[in-house]
């Protein structure tokens, strides 16, 4: 079980959302975003979907789609996968994940897609239609950068 965390210590998972398909922030995500920008993390479960092998501890990167894609946010995974009522079918289950979102922007503040696509090429960046997929170390080392440079960007 060693190599598992290793495998995971650097690695990342992709969170979708899709506001026309769920926008339930307590409030808005405006809200959340002036309360994360305070300094307050908002914590929260997140569907993975399937997967089952994401250690806590893990860069998890909100990647808003349905219209003005990009990257919005960083958390940390706190939990192990486990399974609960699915967000949008309450008679499926699915796999989630509570994370810590420490960093989130407004949408018009995002990475845009085409930037994660020439820095990050190896991640499918216009095919994440499902939360809990995995960027490799190396690709999530290039995320993290790009991401600190958009947020020093914005002050």
């Amino acid at each position: 079980m060693v190599e598992a965390s290793v495998h995971w210590r650097d690695a990342g998972i992709i969170l979708g959302w899709n506001p026309s398909l769920w926008d339930e922030w307590p409030g808005s995500y405006a809200a959340v975003v002036a309360g994360v920008a305070s300094g307050t993390p908002y914590v929260t479960q997140w569907s993975v979907g399937a997967r089952k092998e994401v250690e806590p501890g893990t860069d998890a990167w909100l990647l808003r789609q349905g219209g003005s894609y990009g990257l919005i946010g960083h958390a940390t995974v706190l939990t192990q996968p486990y399974e609960d009522v699915h967000f949008a079918d309450p008679r499926r289950t699915a796999g989630f994940v509570d994370v810590a979102f420490d960093e989130l922007v407004v949408e018009g503040d995002r990475v845009p897609r085409d930037v994660l696509e020439v820095v990050v090429p190896e991640v499918a960046w216009r095919f994440q239609f499902r939360s809990g997929n995995r960027i490799a170390p190396a690709a999530n080392l290039r995320v993290r950068e790009l991401w600190r440079e958009a947020m020093s960007a914005l002050g």
